[in-house]
C-alpha cells in the first residue's frame, strides 16, 4: 500500500512515526484493499480538526492514523490508557484522555475541569496548525447510522478559531472522514477512507447573523449561551454531514440491500464479462443507489416499495440457489464437462496441499493462540456492549500471542528435530530426515521454522478459499445439470429488475454525475436528486 507523505510543516514525532509504521503494517495484513479517497484536497493551511463516526473500536483510529498525513493528536476514553501495552501505546502517539461520565473517573466537576482543559490543549494545538481525530459520537457502536453527537468537536472548532484570530495565524478546519467497511471485524475484507469537503460553519457568537439564543437559554447559561447554541447547530450539521457522507441506514439489512442492488446494476451494465471495480467505485456506485433510493421513497413511496419488495424475493431466491449476481451469466460453460473437470482438479488439489504440510503447519503455529482467541471473543461477545470492538480485539490478541507462540513452538521442534541432544534423534523411524537434521544446527531450523509458521497460515487461507470456490462450483453445476433452477425466470427477473433500476438512476441526477451538485451543508444526498431534464 503506498501511504500519504507528511507534510514538511507537520513531521511527527519519533515515538508516532515508528507506532505508525507498525500499524500501517498490520492494516495492510488485516485489509486486502485499502482505498484512500481524496487525500490531495486536505487543505494546506490553517489547523484541521478530523472528524469520523465510530463502529469498528480501535480499527477506526488505526486507519485513520495510518492514513492521513502528518501526525494527529487522538483524544481516547481514559479506560484505554489504563489497559496494558496499549495505554503505552497511547502515550507514546501523544494521545489525549477523555473523561466520559460512564467511565466513573472523579466526580462531575473533576471531569468537567479535565475535559475543559484538554479541550482548551487541543485547540491550541489547531489554531497553531496541527491536525486532531476526534470521534464526536464519544462511543464506538455496532448501529448502521452515526448515533447521537457530542459537542466536544465544535468546542473545539470554536476556540481554535478565536485562538488562531488573535495569533493572527489561517483559521482551522473541521474536515469529516467516511468510513466505509465490506466488514471491520472479519480478516482480509476491505475498506474505504473518504476525505470529505471541510464543513463551512456560521458566523461566530458576536459576528453578524450569529445565532441568537433564548432569553431562557441566556438567563440560565449567561454569555456562554451564545457558545451552546453555535456549537449545538455546529454539531447537528455535522451529524448530517456524516450521515451522509458515510451513507447511513436504519438498518445494517439495509445497507445490504443497497449494496446488492448496486451490484445487480453494475453487472447488468457490464455487458457480456464482469469486470472487478474498485472498493471506492463500489462505494460510489453504493452511493448513488442510496440516493436514488431514498428520493423514490419519498416522491414515490408505492413503486419504492414495490421494487423492494420484489427485490429481497429475488434475492431471497439466490441466496437459496447459491448464486451471485456476475454469476448468472454462460450457463453452458458453467455445466460443460470442462467446467467440472477443472473444479474437480482445482478441489483435489487445494485439498491435496491443505491435507499434507501446507495446513498441519499452519495449525502447529495457530492452533493454541486461535483457540485461545476465539475463547476471549466468545466471553467478550456476551456483553453486547463489546460488539463494536470485536475486530480491535481480535487485532491486538493477534498481535501480542501469535508471535510470542510462533517463537516457542519454533524452539521447541526446532530442538526437537535438529539437536543431537533431542530424544527423537534416538528413536528409530524410517526414513532419512531426523538424521540429515542432525548435521543442521537447531537454531538455524528454528529461525526457518519461525518464517515458515506465518507463510503457512497465508497458504491455507489462499488454499482454502480455493477449495470452498471450486467446491461450490461443483454444487451449483450439480444443480444447474439436475432442472432444480429455472433459469431462464431467474435470469428474467434479475435483468428485469435490474433494467428497471437503472432505468430510475438514468433519469435522475446523482452522485457521480457531472452535473450532479452536492448538497448543501446539513441536508442529505436525496434532497437534491431531480429529474433529469434531458
Amino acid at each position: 500500500m503506498a501511504w500519504e507523505k507528511d507534510p514538511d510543516s507537520l513531521k511527527p514525532s519519533k515515538g508516532y512515526t515508528r507506532v505508525r509504521r507498525v500499524n500501517r503494517a498490520l492494516m495492510d495484513t488485516w485489509f486486502r484493499e485499502i482505498s484512500l479517497v481524496d487525500l490531495d484536497t486536505l487543505p494546506q493551511e490553517g489547523g484541521i480538526v478530523f472528524t469520523a463516526w465510530h463502529p469498528g473500536g480501535l480499527i477506526d483510529p488505526m486507519l485513520m492514523m495510518a492514513a492521513l498525513p502528518g501526525g494527529l493528536t487522538f483524544a481516547a476514553k481514559s479506560p484505554l490508557f489504563k489497559t496494558p501495552i496499549l495505554g503505552s501505546i497511547l502515550r507514546a502517539i501523544d494521545a489525549k484522555p477523555v473523561l466520559r461520565p460512564q467511565d466513573n473517573v472523579g466526580s462531575s466537576e473533576d471531569r468537567k475541569k479535565a475535559n475543559s482543559s484538554l479541550i482548551d490543549t487541543l485547540s491550541s494545538s489547531v489554531a497553531n496548525g496541527q491536525r486532531v481525530a476526534i470521534f464526536p459520537e464519544g462511543i464506538s457502536h455496532t448501529k448502521a447510522h452515526p448515533v447521537k453527537m457530542r459537542t466536544g468537536a465544535a468546542r473545539i472548532l470554536l476556540d481554535s478559531i478565536r485562538k488562531a484570530d488573535e495569533m493572527g495565524n489561517p483559521r482551522p478546519h473541521l474536515v469529516p472522514i467516511g468510513l466505509h467497511y465490506s466488514d471491520q471485524h472479519q480478516f482480509r475484507e476491505r475498506v474505504s477512507l473518504q476525505v470529505n469537503r471541510r464543513l463551512t460553519y456560521p458566523p461566530l457568537p458576536g459576528e453578524e447573523g450569529a445565532l441568537e439564543p433564548t432569553a431562557e437559554e441566556v438567563a440560565e447559561h449567561g454569555d456562554l449561551a451564545y457558545d451552546r447554541i453555535w456549537c449545538a447547530e455546529m454539531t447537528n450539521l455535522l451529524h448530517t454531514e456524516i450521515q451522509r457522507c458515510n451513507q447511513a441506514q436504519e438498518t445494517w439489512e439495509d445497507r445490504e440491500l443497497v449494496w446488492r442492488a448496486r451490484r445487480m446494476i453494475h453487472t447488468a451494465r457490464s455487458g457480456d464479462e464482469v469486470k472487478p471495480i474498485t472498493f471506492h467505485e463500489a462505494v460510489l456506485g453504493s452511493r448513488r443507489v442510496r440516493a436514488a433510493w431514498q428520493y423514490l421513497g419519498q416522491n414515490d413511496p408505492e413503486r419504492n416499495l414495490d421494487m423492494e419488495t420484489k427485490f429481497k424475493k429475488h434475492h431471497a431466491e439466490m441466496e437459496h440457489i447459491g448464486l451471485r449476481s456476475w454469476e448468472l451469466r454462460d450457463r453452458e460453460k458453467k455445466i460443460s464437462k470442462t467446467a467440472f473437470l477443472k473444479n474437480m482438479l482445482l478441489w483435489i488439489w487445494s485439498a491435496s496441499w491443505m491435507l499434507g504440510l501446507v495446513t498441519w503447519s499452519a495449525m502447529v503455529g495457530a492452533i493454541v493462540p486461535y483457540m485461545f482467541i476465539r475463547l476471549v471473543i466468545i466471553i467478550q461477545s456476551k456483553n453486547e456492549d463489546n460488539h463494536s470492538a470485536i475486530g480491535s480485539m481480535k487485532l491486538l490478541y493477534s498481535v501480542a500471542l501469535y508471535p510470542i507462540w510462533w517463537v516457542f513452538t519454533s524452539i521447541s521442534i526446532g530442538w526437537m528435530l535438529a539437536s543431537k541432544n533431542s530424544f527423537l534423534q534416538d528413536v528409530e523411524l524410517p526414513g532419512l530426515i531426523l538424521p540429515a537434521l542432525a548435521f543442521i544446527p537447531w537454531p538455524f531450523v528454528s529461525l526457518i521454522l519461525l518464517v515458515w509458521w506465518p507463510i503457512s497460515a497465508r497458504l491455507h487461507l489462499k488454499l482454502f478459499e480455493r477449495l470452498c470456490k471450486s467446491w461450490r462450483n461443483l454444487r451449483l453445476w450439480f444443480k444447474l445439470r439436475s432442472g432444480q433452477v429455472e433459469w431462464n425466470d431467474l435470469i428474467g427477473m434479475h435483468h428485469q429488475l435490474a433494467q428497471e433500476m437503472a432505468s430510475i438512476g438514468e433519469g435522475l441526477v446523482l452522485p457521480g454525475d457531472p452535473d450532479w451538485k452536492e448538497p448543501p451543508y446539513g441536508k442529505e444526498d436525496w434532497e437534491v436528486v431531480h429529474l433529469r431534464t434531458s
